[in-house]
């Protein structure tokens, strides 16, 4: 089963949107000391500290100087981000809750595979602090009921956090209705759609605390929000791959000939490939394999492109000497205008009835198959081990 529970977050006393970060690993240097310099109390100082130590401080001082409080009562946390793509409006609508550690292949299902080796600076940050400020992402299937709480909450209440952060409006509410969430969702699958390596680590966590003959404590759970895969307003893109260079581009054009129809009329087309200021359109000429994995368009890309034709191996294609990623398709046309790529291929995105199916069926897509936006900023919410004290009899 999955259990799903309240948690009495944590949350800046004066919320303002100099406080806040974008996920962890999307902050390079120069960017963390813009966002120290918009505020001394910015998220950031904790989630990518100059030290552990450092890190476990100030959150005790924060905590101790009330610039970070905990709730008294235990809530969900209801999340709405008002964004903008393509000249389209969406609203995410999903809810912050403390998910039940369990392995994979029950009721919590990975999506996607991944690399191996938990990320060991998160482990060594959430077990010295106790805390974690950047959620993970779950998707669960569509729930009318939950729907209609979201947006009852949405047209009834003032939100506590109504801040704006990256041209993103983001706000949160309470849930006061926790005990109808936790049974909706009990018997339900939970697909991890962001975060698989913080889920594993935190896994990781949870051993080393059972190895010390602690069973029970806040390190339990990870923080997760949670979002309908019809109804939750969050895009899934893909991601876009590359081929940093060829030995010859007319030679690996005639090579990609024998498994695509290639045009220049880039509409309805399995890949966009983008060389030298020009697009081609590739149409796969085989028959697509009725086996969910290897009919995907990023199976095919990989299997034809990466491995048939370039000859590349699973370990040739994680050190990205040849094969390399990108997240928009803004990025692709740049990274090889720029030249740092030779060839940049376009993928059109999956759906969320595949991605459930895939799931569902206990079947994983390639690594870096899908990217989704937006992504929740880091300190809207925090979870610390002492959140979920009181908050389990729900």
């Amino acid at each position: 089963m999955a259990y799903i529970y309240p948690f009495k977050g944590l949350k800046y006393s004066n919320m303002k949107k100099e406080v806040v970060a974008p996920p962890y690993d999307v902050i390079d240097k120069h960017y963390r000391e813009q966002l120290i310099q918009n505020s001394e109390h910015n998220i950031v100082k904790i989630v990518l500290p100059d030290s552990y130590d450092k890190a476990k401080e100030l959150l005790n001082e924060w905590l101790n100087s009330n610039i970070l409080n905990m709730d008294d009562d235990c809530f969900y946390y209801l999340y709405t981000a008002q964004y903008e793509f393509d000249g389209i409006k969406k609203t995410v609508k999903g809810f912050l809750g403390a998910l039940k550690l369990e392995e994979f292949g029950g009721n919590i299902k990975p999506h996607e595979k991944t690399l191996k080796g938990p990320k060991i600076d998160r482990f060594n940050l959430i077990t010295k602090t106790n805390a974690m400020f950047c959620p993970i992402m779950g998707i669960y299937e569509s729930n009318k009921t939950i729907s209609k709480i979201i947006d009852n909450i949405i047209l009834s209440e003032q939100p506590i956090i109504d801040v704006e952060f990256e041209h993103i409006t983001h706000k949160i509410y309470r849930i006061k209705n926790t005990q109808t969430i936790h049974l909706e969702l009990k018997d339900k699958n939970i697909i991890i759609a962001d975060g698989h390596h913080r889920y594993e680590t935190a896994l990781m966590i949870k051993e080393y605390f059972n190895k010390q003959g602690i069973k029970d404590g806040g390190f339990n759970y990870i923080m997760t929000l949670f979002v309908d895969s019809k109804d939750g307003g969050l895009s899934l893109f893909p991601i876009h791959r590359l081929v940093k260079k060829v030995d010859s581009f007319e030679k690996f054009l005639s090579d990609l000939k024998e498994y695509f129809t290639i045009t220049k009329d880039i509409q309805n087309c399995d890949f966009v490939m983008y060389h030298d200021k020009q697009y081609y359109c590739l149409k796969f000429k085989p028959k697509r394999d009725d086996d969910l994995i290897k009919g995907l368009d990023v199976s095919i890309f990989e299997d034809y492109i990466y491995k048939r034709i370039l000859k590349l191996t699973d370990d040739d294609i994680k050190n990205q000497h040849i094969a390399g990623y990108a997240h928009s398709k803004e990025e692709v046309i740049n990274t090889v205008d720029n030249k740092e790529a030779e060839i940049g291929f376009i993928l059109n995105p999956m759906n969320y009835d595949d991605l459930v199916k895939i799931a569902n069926n206990g079947l994983t897509v390639p690594q870096k198959s899908t990217f989704f936006y937006p992504k929740i900023p880091s300190g809207l919410i925090g979870y610390h081990f002492d959140s979920i004290k009181e908050c389990e009899d729900v």
